[in-house]
């Protein structure tokens, strides 16, 4: 059972060091930029996130960046729901075949081959962070802007719970309440959201948004995602996620990293100036 006013007095704890941070959707990429992603931290603290999974699951970009001495803020997902949901899922992926309500099914009636798979999945990332380098305030969300009903995501929280106690409960629902007592996410410009929140873009391209007055609506929320196409690695049609050439531009790295510094950062920090951006 999950403690749900335990989970949600940690959220409020951290809510204090809420940041606003790129959504590297793709961190885990074979081929993603790990070099220019460690760049684009620019304050003594780094937070981000990622989907597990879906673009690999060794993540060597992950690894170095949790091996890193800063403290660091980390929301992951855990399950793909949009592939689910397009009919696009991969055979690695934990919902591929899977319907909305076959998935809720097989959580709520404990599916011994789905709920091994989902365990493994939460043990996965819980050694990777137990071996991270200083400290990490950890957000777990089950499921990527999910579709399994509010009793099967209830059901994957407490599981991920038992497996990572220390880690603050995100619920993601595509269409959905949120559940009450953990950080409810939603995305895009416009959701509607009430304390304890995050809110991500993912969706939306932030070089089409006002995100001065977009992270202004948005600052009561913890965490504030930055995101853009390349953080999926997204070029034209679509792409099987783990096929994709992730291959970013110098150019698309600079633009990334100015936006950042513009809206995210202290203006004095070093790796912040103009110097800096240059190079």
């Amino acid at each position: 059972m999950i403690n749900w006013i335990k989970s949600l007095a940690v959220s409020l704890l951290f809510s204090s060091v809420a940041s606003a941070t790129p959504s590297y959707l793709a961190l885990c990429h074979s081929k993603w930029n790990c070099t220019k992603t460690m760049q684009s931290f620019t304050g003594s603290v780094i937070a981000t996130g990622w989907l597990e999974n879906t673009f690999g699951n060794k993540c060597r970009c992950v690894t170095r960046l949790l091996q890193n001495p800063r403290e660091k803020i980390i929301r992951v997902h855990i399950m793909n729901s949009p592939c689910m949901r397009n009919s696009r899922c991969g055979q690695y992926e934990l919902l591929h075949g899977e319907t909305a309500s076959s998935a809720s099914k097989k959580v709520i009636r404990g599916n011994r081959k789905f709920i091994r798979k989902y365990k493994r999945a939460v043990r996965r990332l819980k050694n990777r962070v137990e071996r991270a380098n200083g400290s990490v305030k950890l957000y777990v969300s089950p499921c990527l802007e999910c579709d399994l009903n509010g009793r099967a995501r209830k059901t994957l929280l407490a599981i991920t719970s038992d497996i990572i106690p220390s880690a603050i409960l995100v619920d993601n629902p595509f269409r959905q309440r949120c559940i009450e007592g953990v950080v409810c996410e939603k995305h895009g410009i416009n959701p509607r959201l009430s304390t304890p929140c995050i809110v991500d873009l993912d969706g939306i391209d932030g070089g089409v948004v006002d995100i001065k007055n977009w992270l202004k609506k948005y600052s009561h929320c913890e965490l504030q995602y930055y995101w853009n196409y390349g953080m999926n690695c997204i070029e034209g049609s679509f792409v099987e996620p783990r096929k994709r050439s992730c291959k970013l531009s110098r150019t698309y790295w600079t633009n990334l990293k100015d936006t950042l510094c513009r809206y995210y950062s202290a203006p004095l920090q070093d790796t912040c100036s103009p110097h800096s951006l240059a190079h």
